[in-house]
């Protein structure tokens, strides 16, 4: 293989966790009596973290963030794993990669994250987990990529980001790693190709012959 070390985006990279997410915006929004959102509408908010997606779901309302945010985690918890899965073709991959170190890096707490990972079957994949909550600053910035590199010996040069978002890309370059946008995931690739990821797929397979 061509990289030493593969670090996967988890919501919209990974996993499909749209109706879940979904879900626990529409539980949250639902106990201030306000309106629920649709499912692409939630999907655009993904990508900073929980603290956004609920800043974002309320819009210019002025509840209280903490206690709407304590919302949104408790109904997130309660449907972490409803409806979601792996994308189609991931698990495939990470079994063909099985002589590479792989490491997850999301904004998603570190706690939901290994849980998701564990109750989808498919965290003894990864010698990493890196959550947003794990490191002092969030994608984009390179801190969590540079923790991975640190943790596992690889290089920059042997190392490589996947991901939906143009987080992941800009993180990527800003730690030195090639960077993959994937185009089956949450945002759209017009919306990412100013960033100029290295590589653009359109499924996971694809990861196997950069």
């Amino acid at each position: 293989m061509r990289f030493r070390l593969y670090i996967f985006d988890l919501d919209g990279t990974l996993l499909d966790t749209r109706r879940d997410l979904t879900t626990a915006v529409n539980e949250m929004l639902s106990a201030y009596g306000m309106a629920p959102k649709g499912l692409e509408e939630v999907v655009g908010y993904v990508g900073d973290g929980i603290r956004r997606l609920v800043e974002r779901s309320l819009g210019s309302d002025s509840t209280d963030l903490d206690r709407a945010e304590e919302l949104f985690r408790k109904a997130y918890e309660e449907h972490l794993v409803d409806a979601t899965v792996p994308y189609p073709g991931i698990v495939e991959t990470l079994q063909m990669l099985d002589r590479s170190h792989k490491a997850v890096f999301t904004n998603k707490s570190h706690r939901m994250t290994v849980r998701l990972l564990e109750e989808l079957g498919i965290q003894h994949f990864f010698s990493v987990v890196v959550g947003g909550d794990s490191v002092k600053l969030k994608k984009p910035q390179p801190e969590g990529i540079e923790h991975i590199l640190e943790e596992t010996g690889v290089r920059p040069e042997d190392a490589v980001m996947i991901g939906d978002h143009k987080n992941d890309i800009v993180a990527a370059q800003r730690a030195g790693v090639t960077s993959v946008f994937v185009t089956y995931g949450f945002s759209r690739l017009e919306n990412v190709l100013p960033h100029n990821p290295d590589h653009v797929i359109k499924s996971p397979g694809e990861l196997l012959t950069l």
